[in-house]
């Protein structure tokens, strides 16, 4: 099982490419409260709407409401939600790019990639040719942010010049 955080759906979808999800992951579980800040940016996104009804995104709900609370001082709900929800399933993988989410999944041992992973992957799998096109329009576009040591270890790693 796959959990994901808000942001590498999001980012995603910003880019279209979320097909990448199902190709690489099958269908990848969120929270509730993710589901719920995803409606809210991608309320008429057509493709956010298919990856609900096709279940490429399954929306569950988490058991243990009483750890994400004490996370949320720290985290969003949404990190908070889907931590709770990876361990609960004993995820093999949670999907997350906020540095406090990811210091603390790693904390409770869960396994961690984010939308520069996804991107890595599927290009190493052949689903994509390039990751800087894309990592470009997420940093122009979008607001991702990235360090520039990062940004050229990513595109380094995938064998592409900056």
């Amino acid at each position: 099982m796959i959990v994901s955080n808000t942001t590498p759906i999001s980012n995603l979808l910003h880019i279209d490419k979320i097909s990448l999800l199902a190709e690489l992951f099958g269908a990848v579980y969120i929270p509730e409260a993710v589901a719920n800040e995803l409606n809210v940016l991608f309320l008429s996104s057509r493709e956010w709407q298919k990856c609900l009804e096709e279940e490429r995104v399954i929306v569950l709900p988490i058991s243990n409401t009483i750890m994400a609370r004490q996370m949320v001082p720290l985290l969003h709900q949404g990190e908070a939600e889907a931590i709770c929800l990876a361990l609960e399933k004993k995820a093999k993988l949670c999907l997350m790019d906020d540095k406090d989410g990811r210091i603390i999944a790693q904390s409770n041992n869960l396994p961690i990639t984010g939308t520069l992973g996804i991107l890595l992957k599927a290009k190493k799998t052949g689903l994509i040719s390039s990751v800087k096109p894309l990592i470009d329009k997420l940093r122009t576009e979008h607001h991702f942010w990235i360090r520039d040591d990062m940004y050229q270890k990513v595109l380094y790693i995938a064998e592409e010049k900056a």
